[in-house]
């Protein structure tokens, strides 16, 4: 029994670092499209806040414009924004994007813990394939990301656009290496 590997075993051990590489990949795009879904989320949170606030500004404005000024056409203005705020607030109940924002924050940073985790098999495999088990560990994965993605919301088209334009053009997840010296203490840097 050599150290060394037959054919067969080889080109198993490609399709399987093949199959682990596309996952991966699959997972930077995951993780960062729950990112920009929770971007989105918590703008349209954001955005409600602030109808709310217009809503009950011109409600209790011009209510308490037309007690003052005891014109009618205002108490008739004021109706209609109440109404309005009302219908709003109704709406709310059904659209929650505080909680679907949070439940992507969550998704994200399991993405992450699991995107880190491929990263170091991936390097495992490369310095020493021998004491690597890959095929447990490419289970092991899979299993964790098939839990992630069970309790995971859906990502729109927007939250995948958002995390192929940051991923692509912005070169999120990128690093040079002199970016990557800078964070390192003197003695870990490599230039």
């Amino acid at each position: 029994m050599g150290a060394s590997m037959s054919s067969d075993e080889n080109t198993g051990q490609d399709a399987n670092v093949q199959s682990i590489r596309e996952s991966f990949g699959r997972v930077v795009y995951s993780h960062k499209a729950h990112e920009k879904a929770r971007e989105l989320e918590a703008s349209k949170a954001d955005q409600a806040k602030w109808i709310n606030i217009v809503l009950v500004t011109l409600t209790s404005g011009t209510l308490l414009t037309s007690v003052i000024t005891d014109q009618r056409i205002l108490l008739y203005i004021s109706s209609g924004a109440s109404a309005l705020a009302l219908a709003f607030t109704v709406f709310q109940l059904s659209f929650t994007p505080e909680k679907v924002a949070e439940q992507h924050r969550a998704a994200a940073k399991e993405l992450w813990y699991i995107r880190e985790l491929y990263l170091h098999l991936l390097t495992d495999i490369q310095t020493d394939p021998q004491s690597v088990d890959i095929p447990r560990r490419r289970d092991e994965l899979l299993e964790k990301l098939n839990h992630v993605y069970r309790l995971a919301p859906d990502t729109s088209s927007s939250a995948y656009r958002a995390a192929q334009r940051a991923l692509q053009i912005d070169e999120d997840m990128t690093f040079s290496s002199a970016e990557i010296d800078r964070f390192l203490p003197e003695a870990l840097r490599t230039s």
